[in-house]
């Protein structure tokens, strides 16, 4: 089966947002990113456009078989995209041991959320993105250790040391301006969404 050319067009197009949508480590993403993605996805439905009416035209004065392999590509890419744009900052293969977010009084929201395979992840949410940190944690007594992989310049406030007083459910900073976290003990989707959105 000969693959034509401009089925490669359009399936590497399809597959530029991924640079936005797949991140394997530590990332903002924000407005400037959706308007990328925007922009990638009006490519593709040009370049689809352009390839379906090359396709009928084929049909209508050469008489030729319906191609359905731009077809297959569009509804496969429309799938994936929808797909990794409700997801691409959740983990879902990773099982929440315990979550933690800033006050809502305080300047900047953070959420702290702690794995059960020793891995964590700091989302930061500023007035137009949001940071993602990843890392690994120890827990030790009453303190938890956060051992970052990067770590942005906007985190200024997050410290590497916290004690953890269970009866309160908060995270006392150590040594960085005794910043408070508070355990989130509703876990669902709804919950981070509310929060995030004050």
């Amino acid at each position: 089966m000969k693959i034509r050319k401009r089925y490669i067009l359009l399936i590497l197009i399809a597959l530029l947002p991924l640079i936005h949508l797949v991140h394997p480590g530590d990332f903002c993403y924000g407005v400037t990113e959706i308007i990328v993605i925007g922009a990638f996805a009006l490519l593709f439905v040009i370049v689809f456009l352009v390839v379906l009416f090359n396709n009928l035209y084929g049909i209508a004065l050469k008489k030729e078989l319906f191609n359905y392999r731009p077809v297959l590509i569009a509804v496969v890419y429309t799938i994936v995209l929808l797909f990794l744009l409700c997801f691409h900052d959740d983990n879902l293969f990773k099982t929440t041991k315990l979550a933690f977010k800033s006050p809502a009084t305080a300047k900047t929201n953070v959420k702290l959320t702690l794995f059960t395979d020793k891995d964590f992840e700091l989302k930061t949410l500023y007035k137009t993105y949001r940071c993602i940190n990843k890392g690994t944690f120890t827990m030790q007594n009453d303190s938890i250790y956060l051992k970052f992989n990067n770590r942005y310049s906007q985190n200024i406030d997050i410290d590497s040391v916290y004690y953890y007083n269970r009866i309160r459910g908060v995270l006392q900073a150590t040594t960085i301006n005794n910043t408070i976290l508070y355990q989130v003990t509703d876990l669902s989707k709804k919950e981070e969404y509310k929060y995030f959105s004050k």
